[in-house]
């Protein structure tokens, strides 16, 4: 198996590149140079590789996803028609977007409220600020309309924060529940009899086990958004792979003194 796009060469078993992310033919067209691509792609960080929308698509269905879901992953960017690409969604937590807009709201809100306030005291001389002619009322128009303006759009944030909050809430209990099912049916070690089989090198070890998560969730879940899929799968690897080193108790560094 071989690589189409960098021309790495693969035991028979490897479906995927390691490098491209993209999915491995059996031979390269006639006239391609392997071992040029493979320079190439030795000097390339595997980070800046682009992928195309093709690739991206034929990668996404070979893992199990639905063309409704690649298209939700996806979104158009504004090249143009004859340059258009795809580019996958960065996943965001509902949580983290209920802290943002309510900082936001908030932040409308006291600009709004100190702003109007600013406006009233300039139209009843209490902020000594001197116009020619009728400038005074277009100024205090123009301002007081436009802390108006910051003051509705806190509220209508405001108004926002708890249909979101009740999102995050059933975000949360769905993450709990992937968790739940993925650590009661694996541990590392029958993970990676699974994911890996016999094949137990470092550089493939990564994506081989992410592959497997992903295909475990999407099999057991179903129609899970892309982009949580990988938010998801990332962090349920590191979970089981990658733990946070404890910093010992008091009673454990008593008993190390």
């Amino acid at each position: 198996m071989i690589c189409p796009k960098c021309g790495t060469e693969y035991r028979e078993g490897f479906n995927e590149c390691a490098y491209c992310h993209i999915p491995l033919v059996e031979s390269l067209e006639e006239g391609v140079d392997p071992e040029e691509l493979l320079k190439k792609s030795e000097n390339n960080d595997p980070k800046e590789v682009e992928i195309s929308p093709e690739d991206f698509i034929s990668l996404a269905r070979s893992r199990g996803l639905s063309d409704r879901d690649i298209l939700n992953a996806m979104e158009l960017a504004p090249d143009t028609d004859e340059e258009r690409t795809f580019i996958p969604k960065p996943y965001r937590k509902a949580s983290d977007r209920v802290e943002d807009l309510r900082s936001s709201a908030y932040t409308l809100l006291i600009v709004g409220v100190l702003g109007l306030i600013a406006v009233f005291l300039i139209y009843i001389g209490a902020i000594p600020v001197f116009f020619a002619g009728a400038g005074k009322y277009v100024v205090i128009s123009t301002m007081g309309g436009l802390f108006v303006l910051f003051f509705c759009l806190g509220i209508n944030s405001l108004r926002k924060i708890k249909p979101l909050t009740e999102e995050a809430e059933r975000e949360e209990k769905k993450i709990d529940e992937i968790r739940r099912f993925f650590f009661d049916a694996y541990t590392a070690e029958t993970l990676d009899r699974e994911a890996l089989g016999s094949d137990r090198d470092d550089v493939n070890s990564y994506f081989l086990r992410s592959a497997f998560i992903k295909k475990t969730l999407n099999d057991r879940f179903m129609d899970l958004d892309p982009s949580f899929l990988d938010y998801i799968s990332d962090k349920l690897y590191n979970e089981m792979f990658e733990p946070e080193e404890k910093s010992p108790s008091p009673e454990e560094e008593n008993g190390e003194n």
